[in-house]
């Protein structure tokens, strides 16, 4: 059965998307209910873009019939690191998958972030976990020698991903917390517009990813302040390929009218003033 599937999602996806057996190489806790994975995917990392997914069976025989989708996080030569949150069954099982502990990968999945055209500063805004999609993207950024701030925002100090990592690669970092034990009392958000409010920071472009509110918010001060911004969404996934229509989001495509797009396939990057926030 599991070749069927293999050679049926080889057959739907494009030429530069691979279904690849690998091995975890290390899987370690990062924060609180977060893990880092690190495997070896060279087709996956050869092609690999900021903001793109892969999809993951974490075991065969256990009833988890599904993959589940992850964002590339890194890419070290051959092999790609992804960061996750333990939020169900699904994650829990991989939190405890040990080193050798075989995974089936399909990937790289989904569009990413449009860096091609830009020169302008940048501003990464991660909540949560969401921080994940936008580590590869942050390389990208300074490798293209762009100035690039980031803004992480977590629950807790135990929760906060990421800032080391950024740090390490040359970005300096505002930090945000909900109970206030690191950085400002409140929302990563609260950080964006006090940076957008100040001249030094006019005309930024926004990445960002995390909570659907977070986004929402984002998409807001990026119309207020009427600067470019991008966000990758965190929706649901079945199948990933854009078959099952389980990630859809409503996306004013025109004055008149809304159209549901498949964040696995159009996304999971879009632009936020295109994203129908509420309905």
């Amino acid at each position: 059965m599991m070749n069927e599937n293999v050679n049926t999602m080889q057959k739907t996806c494009s030429p530069n998307t691979y279904d690849t057996q690998t091995s975890v190489l290390s899987n370690e806790e990062v924060a609180e209910a977060h893990y880092l994975l690190r495997c070896e995917c060279p087709e996956i990392a050869q092609h690999a873009k900021p903001g793109q997914f892969i999809h993951v069976m974490v075991s065969t025989g256990t009833g988890l019939l599904l993959r589940r989708p992850f964002t590339i996080y890194t890419v070290e030569g051959a092999r790609i690191t992804m960061l996750y949150q333990i939020i169900g069954e699904g994650t829990k099982r991989l939190s405890e998958m040990p080193i050798g502990a075989s995974l089936q990968i399909l990937g790289p999945l989904g569009k990413p972030f449009d860096i091609a055209s830009s020169s302008a500063p940048a501003i990464l805004v991660g909540g949560g976990a969401g921080i994940a999609s936008l580590m590869l993207l942050a390389v990208a950024l300074r490798e293209r020698g762009i100035l690039t701030l980031g803004l992480v925002g977590a629950q807790h100090r135990a929760r906060l991903l990421s800032v080391a990592d950024l740090e390490a690669i040359g970005i300096a970092v505002h930090i945000a917390t909900d109970d206030g034990s690191v950085g400002h009392h409140g929302f990563v958000t609260d950080i964006l517009r006090e940076l957008l409010g100040k001249t030094d920071w006019q005309c930024p472009q926004i990445y960002a990813c995390g909570p659907h509110g977070m986004l929402a918010a984002v998409a807001k001060l990026a119309a207020d302040f009427e600067v470019p911004a991008q966000v990758a969404m965190e929706n649901r996934m079945g199948c990933a390929m854009g078959v099952c229509l389980g990630c859809v989001c409503p996306v004013r495509v025109d004055a008149e009218r809304i159209e549901y797009q498949r964040v696995c396939t159009e996304g999971p990057v879009f632009n936020p003033s295109d994203i129908v926030w509420e309905l």
